[in-house]
């Protein structure tokens, strides 16, 4: 599993967290570590094990929360996560992306950091830097 991959598996379960809360218990998050982990393998950086259990925790603050709000008025799932935890709920999978992109670099990888980024920040990452340059700059 990559890094784009592994942030995927934390949106989808903050997607779960806002539209379907009480499908989020001690079991599912402890079945949905164990799922991602497998995926990413035996040689997982500790870094992103400790951002995968942050990710679990923010679930259940996120579930806890929407278990008494209606995520139905919602314009999208993405704004259930705001609403609850602020920018801070998008730094898990931002991390999770700018660790895949220290490890082992990547167009897509740079992409999905300047977009996850500005979400989390509310402030621009290597504005005006295409990712050659970056990547250039980097050796």
């Amino acid at each position: 599993m990559s890094a784009l991959e592994a942030a995927a598996a934390v949106d989808a379960l903050y997607r779960q967290a806002v539209e379907s809360p009480v499908a989020i218990d001690d079991s599912a998050l402890a079945e949905w570590l164990t799922e991602v982990s497998d995926l990413l393998g035996p040689m997982v950086a500790k870094e992103d094990t400790r951002l995968l259990r942050r990710a679990a925790r923010t679930a259940r603050k996120l579930a806890a929360y929407w278990s008494t709000h209606d995520s139905a008025t919602l314009p999208e799932w993405r704004n259930g996560v705001d609403e609850a935890l602020g920018a801070q709920g998008w730094e898990t999978a931002l991390g999770l992306i700018m660790n895949g992109l220290a490890r082992d670099p990547d167009a897509g990888l740079f992409a999905e950091a300047k977009d996850r980024f500005r979400n989390a920040r509310f402030e621009e990452w290597m504005e005006g830097v295409e990712y050659e340059e970056w990547l250039a700059g980097k050796g």
